[in-house]
Formats: structure tokens, sequence, C-alpha cells
């Protein structure tokens, strides 16, 4: 033996291991696996969660379509002279000339006439 071990007596090791070999559980009872899964089933966030990626490969494909589809149609948009971004946005055309016309401030309002006293 170890000399960090203290000595057992002799036939105490034996009585232990035949204690816990009498306690082990043998195997599960009848039905322990459906009682599992019922139980996994009765979870709502798993069903949550299962239902969230059966709609999300249902409706991934349709949504990329769509995208696409879009994609498309402001292509065609753009073709007016815009841009892709500004068909996107749906900007109006500017000319040089509206790009860099002065902001001119409005004429101050005349002063109210003396009234009459």
């Amino acid at each position: 033996m170890s000399e960090n071990r203290p000595e057992r007596p002799a036939g105490e090791g034996s009585r232990l291991e035949a204690l816990l070999r009498a306690q082990r559980a043998q195997g599960f009872e009848p039905g322990f696996a459906w009682r599992v899964m019922h139980r996994l089933r009765a979870d709502p966030r798993e069903a949550l969660i299962v239902a969230v990626q059966r709609w999300f490969a249902r409706l991934a494909p349709l949504a990329a379509l769509a995208t696409l589809a879009l994609a498309l149609l402001n292509a065609r948009a753009a073709a007016g002279g815009q841009s892709l971004l500004e068909a996107a946005l749906g900007l109006p055309a500017v000319t040089a000339e509206q790009a860099y016309s002065t902001f001119e401030p409005p004429a101050p309002a005349a002063p109210a006439p003396e009234g009459k006293g």
C-alpha cells in the first residue's frame, strides 16, 4: 500500500464492495424511454425551437425568391437614369442646376405700419 493511504482492516473492503454492488441499479424500469421522451415533448421551449426551425426551412426559399424578384424590379426601374440606390430609395432625379443652386433666405417682413392712436 501507498504511504499516504491508511491501512484498512482485512475484509472491510470486500464487505463495502458487496454493499455497493447490492445497491447498484441493474437497469431501468419498463417505460423509462417513453417517460423521458414525453417530458422532452412536453417542454414548450423545445417545441418552439422545433416549430421555428420547421417554418424557417419552409419560408427561407420563398423569402430568397421574393428578394431576387424585388432586386430585378429595382434594377429595371433604375434603367431610367437612376442608380440602383436612388431607385431603391425612391429618390427623385436631381439636375446639376438644382444641386448647385444657393439657398436664398426669405426677405425680412416689412415693419407693421404705425396704427392710429
